[in-house]
């Protein structure tokens, strides 16, 4: 894989990790909304954060081998 093309592909990479950050963030937050009231609400929206969490670290594990071994 050339170097232009390796860049790309961790460049969206990089922008996929930032969607997955900002959806953790978003549900993190609305798992700790004051207004919710109902704790199965809260949590499965917790849940929801801590599984963003994980694509977080998968994405990071992807651009870890697209560097190292690409």
């Amino acid at each position: 894989m050339d170097n232009t093309t390796k860049q790309g592909l961790l460049n969206e990479f990089e922008t996929m990790k930032l969607i997955e950050q900002d959806a953790r963030d978003f549900y993190l937050k609305a798992s700790r909304d004051p207004s919710v009231t109902d704790q199965k609400v809260c949590n499965c929206l917790g849940k929801i954060a801590e599984d963003e969490g994980h694509h977080i670290e998968l994405v990071d594990r992807i651009m870890t081998i697209v560097k190292n071994c690409l």
